[in-house]
């Protein structure tokens, strides 16, 4: 695979794109630190539109990182893929990034990615996938997913269909995996009426344990380009009383929220394109902890910016905020360039 995507890379007209950028902060609770790394991320793709290929490399060094072979060793190639086909029918194989479900922050039926709550549209890595789209008309698609994970019992197997009714997007989505005895159903909505909506479920059967996840949010412009957005999500795998949270959970990885409901809210000042203060919070509505992120990003020029920002928890001792994060606040001041 690996061989295929650079010959592509070497016979075709490519683009070239990316940014660095450096991300300092500085964290308080029992102690106070300063931290932060550095980051790269350089893609190259091809411009073609029946066929192509597409490779990215991501780099993070972190400040406190005093090995100088550390770069060399942490280049991580995030997307690795070939494609076949246009718009309308495409194969697309390797490490590529997938995206399902229609929340903002909080997405049901995306078992690929991880909840970031501080920034939704974070950079992530990719997925080793083979990916099949195919459309039957300007309102009615296919798309399908394999996930070979050693054998045919651990592969991840999924489709989703997707129409437009009444002028809304709706998706119906199934996915399963032998060797976990894991079966996902589920559905998405998008439209807007005087205001945008979204909402999509998902009702999961693994092994003995049987459980439910949805999100629905709205958003609305106000005059003068005030954004706001508001988005609430159910895990009913999730714990009702804190005296339950197993935080070792959140550091495996196997889970993402330990709670059962949760609301993001966010509001912005989109006016000036350059200048974009915001304000945004997610609240766990069982232990009433909160986490707070005023934020604003200044475009020095059309390819570099800065953000300054705040986050700090709000809650008892025993929220679930006040226990995932190692500090009570972080203020940083990040800076990105593109090319």
């Amino acid at each position: 695979m690996n061989i295929v995507v650079l010959a592509c890379l070497i016979t075709m007209p490519i683009d070239m794109g990316g940014y660095v950028e450096t991300r300092p902060y500085v964290t308080w609770g029992d102690s106070t630190d300063f931290l932060g790394y550095n980051r790269g991320w350089l893609e190259f793709k091809t411009d073609m539109v029946k066929y192509g290929a597409q490779i990215a490399f991501d780099l993070i060094v972190p400040y406190d990182t005093g090995s100088p072979g550390y770069a060399l060793d942490n280049i991580e190639i995030s997307r690795l893929t070939v494609w076949l086909g246009d718009e309308k029918a495409r194969v697309v194989a390797g490490k590529q990034s997938l995206y399902w479900g229609v929340g903002r922050v909080f997405r049901p039926l995306d078992v690929f990615n991880r909840t970031n709550y501080f920034e939704p549209g974070y950079e992530r890595a990719g997925s080793n996938a083979l990916l099949g789209y195919l459309s039957l008309g300007d309102l009615t698609s296919v798309r399908g997913v394999v996930m070979p994970r050693g054998d045919v019992e651990k592969t991840l197997a999924g489709m989703r269909t997707g129409a437009n009714l009444a002028g809304n997007d709706i998706g119906f989505t199934v996915m399963h995996q032998s060797s976990e005895r894991r079966t996902i159903v589920g559905g998405e909505v998008t439209g807007e009426l005087a205001v945008g909506y979204w909402g999509e479920i998902a009702n999961t059967w693994h092994d003995t344990v049987d459980y439910s996840r949805m999100s629905a949010g709205l958003d609305y412009t106000f005059p003068l380009a005030i954004y706001t957005m508001i988005e609430y999500f159910f895990d009913g795998s999730g714990e009702s009383d804190p005296a339950y949270y197993n935080y070792t959970l959140i550091a495996s990885g196997e889970r993402q929220t330990l709670a059962q409901h949760y609301l993001y809210t966010s509001i912005g000042l989109l006016y000036n394109p350059f200048l974009r203060p915001s304000l945004s919070a997610i609240t766990n509505l069982n232990d009433r902890g909160t986490i707070v992120i005023p934020q604003l990003s200044y475009g020095i020029f059309e390819n570099a910016e800065i953000t300054l920002g705040l986050n700090y928890a709000l809650g008892s001792t025993e929220s679930e905020f006040r226990n995932i994060m190692p500090y009570r606040g972080a203020v940083y001041v990040w800076a990105r360039v593109y090319f």
